[in-house]
């Protein structure tokens, strides 16, 4: 059963200031002792943009395009990044420590250390290009 709690933020508080630009502001959140959320608030880079293009070019549809916040897939972010693809996977990485997935799809069993949110900006709180 997923499982995350103040001691383990600590321990991925850490391994984030490893890899996070300085100029870049996030916060760190847990979420229903469950889910580790980092939410990045603003960087010298226009993320969401950046998404934008990307996904674009993938799925040859630019029906969609984020406008202030976005979501991560922490599965597929080589589809959503281009440019701050090596920066996002380490934010990624450092947000699994200690994490571990004995999940199997196929029979409906999913058995995780603990889920990951990454967000940009947030619905209420836009994301800014600084």
């Amino acid at each position: 059963m997923a499982y995350m709690n103040q001691e383990k933020k600590a321990k991925i508080r850490e391994q984030l200031k490893k890899v996070v630009p300085k100029t870049w502001k996030y916060t760190l959140a847990v979420d229903n002792y469950s889910t580790i959320v980092m939410t990045i608030k603003s960087a010298p880079v226009d993320l969401i943009e950046e998404m934008n293009r990307c996904i674009t070019q993938h799925t040859n549809n630019s029906g969609y395009r984020y406008s202030t916040y976005a979501d991560v897939n922490p599965y597929h972010a080589d589809k959503q990044f281009d440019k701050s693809l090596k920066i996002i996977q380490k934010i990624l990485d450092a947000l699994n420590t200690d994490n571990f997935n004995e999940s199997d799809s196929q029979t409906d069993y999913f058995h995780v250390g603990h889920y990951v949110d990454l967000n940009i900006g947030r619905y209420n709180k836009p994301f800014v290009t600084k």
